[in-house]
């Protein structure tokens, strides 16, 4: 076969075959197919996409790339949750525990975060002595005690992925529906998942910057994940607004147990609630939704859901101490408030805007081996309807780094902001759940 004709195919809107799929997959991961032919391959799918059976193939050959990990007992109580990624998203670590206190099993894989996405293994590594590396066996056998563990992804699964997704990151075809579904559902069935409930981000601070597309990529997700004998439901939501009041990844941890123990911001009680309520749903442990919730709301009031995060920590080599005591997490040197120089109702606080600022003080990193700062964050004590005086504060940024230029920061922070004369109602958090 020849990778100019496969290209030159799909570039002109033809079905590609299993076999040139099988060739063009293998290719490039063994480097027989230069990363300029592989540009231009997501280039044409980028225009032209894939159809059910090309998807199905092309996410099938990814999987065989690397290690296939299956569980060693059954998978039938078996779940995991999937973010696309948003600013302030520390949902998973609010969800998993919940979950594992109703008797699911939840193991999960995940990654770091780049640019303004927070990563939630970034902020478990913010816990003192918490290991994210734990060998097969012993994340196998913590499953089996506690239903819950959180490790970081490897590299060997998917292995293809990998390589694509740095192409396509420097090629303009990150926002690619099908190479984004193949490359979420890839690793997730390589990982030994296949009841899985997906938080599809949409707003200023996701990939997904519409409604539409989001929509999209969710039924792309749900359908896909049932070709390969697997349950799903995915949940499209709000990311035009941090979640929660904490952005950095210590004081998300905070926010963390401080939801854990029952005082949860409105916009996180409703994705929480919903999240949960689905997976436990997929799981065998409620019939509907208003069952569901009913049993989230007992596990996190009789903190049998904190227990598990407890658990999680210990299992894992970190100093569950954290829950009782917030300054044995990382603390910054510096913090500054920022006050309000604007009365009146919050209209808008745009999420990209707060991530780019997490990002510039330390708490994000824009390529994959940069260092993180795990004190480092905002606090944003208001929310979208909340009335704001003239002086009340809007915000407190917390850093270490000498070489910041604090007034470009106000400046970038204040415009995150927009304000209104009149009350407002609270944003919609949850746009579809698709089954």
């Amino acid at each position: 076969m020849n990778p100019v004709e496969i290209i030159i195919k799909k570039r002109d809107g033809q079905i590609l075959t299993a076999k040139e799929i099988q060739y063009f997959v293998s290719g490039f991961t063994n480097g027989d197919i230069p990363d300029y032919q592989v540009s231009a391959f997501a280039m044409a799918v980028y225009f032209k996409g894939f159809n059910d059976d090309e998807l199905y193939q092309f996410t099938k050959e990814m999987i065989e790339t690397g290690d296939i990990v299956t569980p060693s007992d059954n998978m039938k109580n078996y779940v995991d949750k999937h973010s696309t990624g948003g600013v302030g998203d520390k949902i998973t670590l609010i969800v998993s525990p919940i979950v594992a206190a109703c008797g699911l099993k939840i193991p999960k894989m995940s990654g770091k975060g780049l640019s303004f996405s927070g990563g939630t293994i970034d902020k478990l590594e913010s816990i003192p002595g918490f290991n994210v590396n734990i060998n097969r066996d012993d994340f196998q056998k913590q499953i089996k005690d506690i239903g819950i563990g959180i490790i970081g992804q490897s590299d060997n699964l998917a292995k293809a992925d990998k390589q694509l997704y740095a192409i396509r990151d420097v090629t303009g075809t990150v926002e690619s529906i099908p190479l984004i579904a193949s490359s979420i559902v890839s690793k997730k069935i390589a990982s030994g998942s296949k009841n899985i409930v997906f938080d599809v981000k949409v707003g200023v601070g996701a990939f997904m910057k519409d409604i539409k597309s989001g929509i999209t990529l969710a039924n792309t997700l749900v359908d896909l994940i049932k070709d390969f004998g697997g349950k799903s439901v995915a949940v499209v939501t709000n990311m035009n607004y941090p979640l929660g009041h904490y952005v950095g990844n210590s004081l998300e941890i905070i926010e963390v147990v401080e939801c854990l123990k029952g005082n949860l911001p409105k916009d996180i009680e409703e994705l929480v609630y919903e999240l949960s309520g689905q997976l436990l749903i997929i799981g065998g442990k409620a019939n509907n939704l208003p069952q569901a919730k009913l049993i989230v709301k007992e596990k996190i009031d009789n903190l049998e859901a904190l227990n598990k995060f407890k658990k999680l920590i210990e299992y894992q080599g970190g100093d569950s101490n954290i829950i009782n005591d917030y300054n044995l997490l990382p603390q910054s040197k510096y913090n500054i408030e920022i006050k309000s120089d604007t009365e009146g109702y919050i209209s808008f606080i745009n999420a990209e805007k707060i991530g780019m600022i997490s990002l510039r003080i330390g708490a994000g990193r824009i390529n994959k081996v940069d260092k993180i700062d795990y004190s480092a964050g905002i606090f944003i004590p208001k929310k979208i309807g909340d009335k704001v005086e003239k002086g009340e504060l809007l915000g407190k940024i917390y850093y270490s780094s000498n070489d910041l230029i604090l007034d470009s920061i106000i400046d970038k922070f204040n415009s995150a902001f927009e304000f209104s004369e009149n009350p407002l109602n609270e944003p919609v958090m949850i746009f579809s759940v698709i089954r």
